[in-house]
């Protein structure tokens, strides 16, 4: 097989021909030429139309051959397009837009960087990082003008750290693909005002759920965004600000056995044994757990809410489960322990929404493990210097995007 039959299979050239390649020290270059008297697509319709004029020569980067860079060389063509009525390029089947790299080039080092850093890439294919970037830049913008919302009805939302000094990313993710849709620095109001703007009208008025922990920026853009959807309190989120209020009852009473104390307390170690679920315990964390239960410990009482606090999610009906919820109100609130006392005041602020759990049982779950993955791309790269940059990673690697089509698999 000749290399003009390698390139012909590989770009499918029907409208164009092989005019002459030629090799230089950079690479081979594969001069292209249009077939005489052929009605030409339009790039943007595809309808088929008469040639106007000619642009000048452009250069596009081809997929290495056995290591040697390729490049594509061809003057575009100008249609006279009925249907779009006006002048328009015409498609080609190896370009997209006014990217210099080739649609092949494009997917190959988009589906490596998914897999592998960027500079990794750019190490193997001998390219810059920056023309990884552009390539991915390119595979995410085409895969956000062919994905379809349509079907998007539950969605979770929730902020990760892109680096040290606070500096917070909110990811709005589709819970039920459980796929990334958007992601954007801060993590304040404007931040969602930003998404429901890029989303649109539609996209939200589909929504029938939407799940969030209690920050009060993101809840008041919900209600005035989309107030027909179901807004439900991330229960894992509230797991944690019940265990947090456990351990703040352990830390305080600590602090007070070492005053009056100067050995040893019982409490030193015990953090996990509080936090843990029972069944996770370990032999000797049941023994020490059995041994301070018997203790008169204010962390004992705080430590038997918690539990009894677990009987919450198992109930079916929102009615049985409020009526739950006000007897371990009760329960709470006359423990003349502050910090659970405080948390089940939180409780009672957002009972209606912690209650819509059960109309629309959906949670954050899959949003924090795919906030793990997220974190681990930034690793993976020891960081992105821009939030644009982190931003472009994330969707291409978590969006579930559709790679730009090609006439041949190169990978």
């Amino acid at each position: 097989m000749s290399l003009e039959s390698i390139v012909r299979k590989t770009l499918n050239l029907i409208d164009h021909k092989i005019d002459h390649i030629e090799e230089r020290n950079e690479g081979i270059y594969i001069h292209l030429d249009k077939k005489n008297n052929r009605l030409l697509p339009c790039n943007c319709c595809e309808t088929r139309s008469r040639p106007r004029d000619r642009l000048k020569e452009r250069t596009w980067r081809h997929v290495p051959l056995w290591g040697i860079p390729v490049f594509i060389v061809y003057r575009p063509t100008r249609v006279h397009c009925e249907n779009c009525s006006g002048i328009k390029v015409e498609k080609m089947p190896w370009s997209r837009g006014k990217s210099n790299l080739g649609l092949p080039l494009i997917m190959v080092l988009s589906i490596f960087a998914r897999l592998l850093p960027w500079e990794e890439v750019a190490r193997q294919y001998k390219v810059s990082w920056g023309t990884v970037r552009s390539a991915v830049q390119n595979a995410v913008e085409y895969g956000l003008l062919h994905r379809d919302l349509s079907k998007v009805r539950l969605i979770g939302i929730d902020e990760i750290s892109r680096k040290k000094g606070h500096l917070y990313h909110t990811n709005v993710y589709d819970l039920e693909a459980k796929t990334l849709l958007w992601s954007g620095e801060g993590r304040k109001s404007d931040t969602l005002v930003k998404f429901f703007d890029e989303m649109g009208e539609d996209f939200a008025k589909n929504l029938d759920g939407i799940c969030c922990d209690m920050w009060d920026p993101y809840v008041s853009v919900i209600r005035e965004r989309a107030p027909q959807a179901v807004l439900v309190f991330d229960k894992f989120h509230i797991i944690r600000h019940l265990l947090d209020a456990v351990d703040t009852v352990r830390k305080q009473e600590l602090k007070i056995l070492e005053l009056h104390d100067d050995e040893k307390t019982p409490l030193k170690g015990t953090k996990y044994i509080w936090l843990k679920n029972p069944w996770n315990l370990t032999p000797n964390q049941k023994r020490a757990l059995g041994y301070l239960m018997k203790m008169n410990l204010k962390i004992s009482k705080a430590y038997l809410l918690k539990e009894a606090f677990r009987e919450f999610w198992s109930y079916e009906m929102s009615d049985d489960a409020k009526k739950y919820l006000d007897q371990w109100f009760w329960w709470a609130t006359h423990s003349r322990i502050d910090p659970m006392r405080n948390f089940a005041w939180m409780l009672r602020r957002h009972e209606q929404d912690i209650l819509s759990w059960f109309k629309v049982p959906i949670n954050n779950g899959a949003v924090e493990a795919m906030n793990n993955n997220a974190k681990e791309i930034s690793h993976r790269a020891r960081g992105y210097r821009t939030e644009k940059t982190f931003t472009l990673a994330m969707l291409h690697c978590m969006g579930g995007l559709q790679l730009p089509e090609t006439t041949h698999r190169f990978v």
